[in-house]
Order: C-alpha cells, then structure tokens, then sequence
C-alpha cells in the first residue's frame, strides 16, 4: 500500500505556511470561516470559505505548482470586492483534485431556478482555463459529494425540496 504524502504546506486561519512556519500566502478577504488543502506531489490547491450574505459565499481559490513557494488566485465570489479570473457559482461545494492539473468544484445558486441550481466548475491544465457545466438533472439539489474516475465526474446531491426524493447521483462526462 502507498501512502498518500503529505502536503508541502498547511492552513493557519487565513494563511498558508509552510513546513518552516513562514506565511506564503494570506488570504486577501475580511474573514476566514474554513479552509480546504488538496495536494497532488508538488501541486496545492486551496480553498477559502469566510461566510454567505445575500445569496452569495465569500470563496477565495488559489493554487501553487511548485510546492507552495508561489501562488496564483484563480478562483472567487466577486460580490465580496476580491476579483479573480473564474468563479465556482455563488456557493462552493464539494471539490476535488486529479493529479497536478485536473480540478473540479461543485457549485450552487440557491436563488437560482424554484430551489436552487447546481453547476459543475473544471480546469484540466491547471487553472489556466475552466469550463462551467450546468446541471440540470440535478436542479432543486445541492451537492454533497464528487468523485472523478477518468473522463466521469459523479456528483452526489441532496434535495432542497420538502418533496420528492432526498438524494440524487448523476454523472457527467467531462473532457
């Protein structure tokens, strides 16, 4: 068995640090609720959460292709005054990593459609571009879980309706 190794760098409130306790990066935003880190060898990627108002989530996303010595802001809720190339939707969901380029993010706009819509938000050469699907199949849910095998990207979701089924899994095919 193969151990996973571990991320070059790790999340103190609103910083970044790396394994000699030096800040390498500090998110910009007023606050920080919570914050994700996925690595894949030298590639980190993190996610920042600092609250919801109106309809909208502060999000930050930002990754580092050498280990963490620079990073780049890719991704954000720009409601909140920070600006960034790409946005999720106007809440993050879950998330994942495959391998150093390959990220999707699972989006969500409660005031959208009669109960909220879900998207799915992908990059495969590391941030440079990324592509939006919508989710129709998956309208009236919010997602709850990802998994990528290959080219398939399944989302699992849980109803924001007080009918109907609770849980719905779809799977989209991505290139």
């Amino acid at each position: 068995m193969v151990a996973t190794p571990a991320c070059p760098v790790h999340i103190v409130g609103k910083r970044i640090v790396d394994s000699r306790g030096q800040t390498v990066y500090r998110d910009p935003g007023y606050h920080v609720v919570a914050a994700q880190i996925k690595c894949s060898g030298r590639t980190v990627w993190v996610l920042f959460h600092g609250g919801a108002a109106s309809s909208q989530e502060a999000y930050l996303g930002v990754r580092s292709g050498d280990g963490g010595r620079t990073w780049k802001l890719l991704l954000s809720e720009p409601y909140f005054g920070i600006r960034a190339p790409f946005t999720i939707d106007s809440y993050s969901g879950p998330w994942t990593i495959a391998g150093q380029n390959a990220a999707y993010f699972v989006g969500w706009c409660p005031a959208c459609g009669f109960y909220g819509t879900v998207s799915l938000t992908v990059t495969l050469d590391g941030g440079r571009h990324f592509h939006r699907y919508r989710v129709p199949k998956l309208s009236g849910f919010r997602g709850i879980g990802i998994r990528v095998v290959g080219d398939d990207v399944t989302i699992t979701a849980r109803s924001q309706s007080p009918t109907g089924p609770r849980r719905r899994t779809i799977t989209i095919e991505v290139h």
